[in-house]
């Protein structure tokens, strides 16, 4: 395999797509500001305005002074950074077919896009306290949905009910609400009637053929369906904080939001070939630099759920 075949732009253009395709947590959030990201701790500066004030208005009476707007500007650290290095052994490359390091670098790609994800879902801890159910240290056991205990307020699909509660209450945008699910609570709600007989024809479809949005085709293999005004994915990245995952006692965290509450910032700043020194091989160094930011907390709404 020659290296002279080796495109850096053309590779870290497909790496950049693998990263948001691969993402669940992290295509979820804003990206408004990513601005251009050259090296760790660069900052990205979010701007934003305080709260305008409304009066009551009387007829023939003067209006107060106009209001002075305060500047809520918040700033985004680029704080982390992640690379890849592999090589591949030239007489491996030549008893290869097809070549295999098109298939290695789309694996660099899935795995940093999950390493990113991992990152992007610990911003669960920043939540508000009014948007809670349960804590780390007090796990809400659901129980299992029948007949009989439907609307009773403790099956896995009543607390997403409530996460979305918690979001009208804290006055979040109805459009463009999400929940990310682990994969055992997925098991429960298409088990739930109210899940499956709610969902859209539209919906379903999406499910069966990995398309959320058929405008654009716009795969979404993480797509479960949706739940009241929350469209709802799943992911092995939801965080899990104790016992084994998937059975009776795993504890995992649902995160439910809107992406005006969290931001983010990331880019593949450099993709390099080379040929080791020591080694009859064609090697490949990528980094990766990225970070992200709570902007509103009343944004995100958590529950911590323990399997039954």
């Amino acid at each position: 395999m020659s290296l002279n075949q080796f495109n850096p732009t053309l590779w870290s253009d497909n790496m950049m797509v693998t990263l948001r395709k691969a993402q669940v947590f992290g295509n979820l959030f804003n990206s408004d500001w990513s601005g251009v990201i050259q090296r760790q701790g660069d900052t990205v500066k979010i701007s934003a305005i305080g709260t305008i004030n409304i009066s009551a208005y009387s007829k023939d009476t003067p209006i107060n002074a106009p209001q002075s707007l305060t500047d809520a500007q918040t700033q985004l650290t680029i704080s982390q950074a992640s690379y890849y290095n592999f090589a591949i052994d030239d007489v491996d490359a030549a008893q290869q077919q097809p070549k295999v390091m098109a298939q290695a670098m789309s694996d660099a790609g899935y795995y940093m896009a999950d390493t990113m994800d991992q990152y992007y879902a610990g911003f669960y801890v920043d939540a508000s306290a009014a948007n809670l159910i349960g804590s780390a240290s007090a796990f809400v056991t659901p129980v299992v949905g029948t007949q009989a205990n439907i609307g009773n307020g403790t099956t896995v699909y009543d607390y997403l009910v409530i996460l979305n509660q918690k979001l009208n209450e804290a006055k979040i945008p109805r459009a463009g609400r999400w929940c990310v699910i682990p994969p055992w609570i997925t098991t429960f709600l298409t088990q739930d009637t109210r899940f499956t007989s709610f969902n859209t024809p539209e919906a379903r479809q999406a499910i069966m053929t990995g398309v959320l949005d058929a405008s654009n085709g716009q795969a979404v293999d993480a797509y479960v369906g949706k739940i009241a005004n929350m469209d709802v994915y799943e992911s092995n990245n939801a965080p899990h904080l104790g016992g084994t995952v998937g059975i009776t006692g795993s504890q995992d965290v649902v995160i439910a939001g809107h992406s005006q509450g969290l931001a983010k910032a990331e880019g593949l700043v450099e993709t390099e070939a080379f040929r080791p020194p020591d080694r009859f091989s064609d090697a490949v160094k990528g980094l990766a630099l990225y970070g992200a930011k709570t902007v509103r907390p009343d944004a995100i709404a958590v529950a911590y759920l323990q399997h039954p």
